[in-house]
């Protein structure tokens, strides 16, 4: 996984174009980029063929058939650039993330230091040039079975992204997702609290 480094200033800036221009959609996933400059259609094309070169060339060199026979089943991108409100602040020095969900069919795929390792590497690598990527990128793996399970109990976090994302990829075959159900109150209290439990544990002794 490509870490995402974000800063407190521009997670408040992106909150604060996101209020300002009042385009976060809502429902089914759109399929196009039209609201995002050719540079970043160039930017993004770039990137899912990263993705998926260095995901082929990872199960080239398995010898077990279940690993070999891997496949993406999608790629969508999330959060500011799909919904529009991304930041560019070059006084600031904040540029917002590309963020991407990458769907696989094998669980075992979803490892990221085994088979997502070399496009990492090259992603970075490539942003650090600048010739063919500027903008920085944040990608998580996991199984249409986990984003399933996720949907089924009313994960925040995948229900955002199926509200808001745009398919850069689909495979022909890749079957739906099942639909989102209501997160369950007991569930959201216990998920809040665990939260908030992290978010003391985080702040530095003064």
């Amino acid at each position: 996984m490509v870490i995402r480094r974000e800063t407190k200033r521009g997670a408040h800036e992106e909150r604060r174009v996101a209020k300002a221009r009042g385009r976060r959609q809502t429902g089914r996933m759109p399929r196009n980029l039209d609201h995002l400059p050719a540079g970043k259609h160039a930017e993004l094309a770039f990137v899912v063929e990263v993705l998926t070169a260095g995901f082929d060339e990872e199960r080239s060199t398995r010898w077990a058939k279940h690993l070999k026979n891997g496949q993406i089943l999608r790629i969508i991108l999330y959060g500011s650039y799909a919904r529009g409100d991304w930041v560019e602040d070059p006084v600031g020095r904040y540029f917002s993330d590309y963020d991407l969900l990458v769907v696989v069919a094998d669980e075992k795929h979803a490892d990221v230091l085994e088979f997502w390792g070399a496009a990492e590497k090259r992603l970075l690598a490539e942003l650090s040039s600048g010739e063919q990527l500027r903008t920085p990128v944040n990608f998580i793996v996991h199984s249409q079975a986990e984003v399933d399970d996720a949907l089924t109990r009313g994960r925040y976090f995948f229900m955002d992204i199926m509200a808001d994302g745009v398919e850069l990829l689909s495979a022909p075959d890749a079957p739906a997702f099942v639909e989102p159900q209501p997160l369950a109150l007991d569930v959201a209290l216990a998920e809040t609290q665990a939260h908030t439990r992290t978010g003391f544990r985080a702040r530095p002794r003064p």
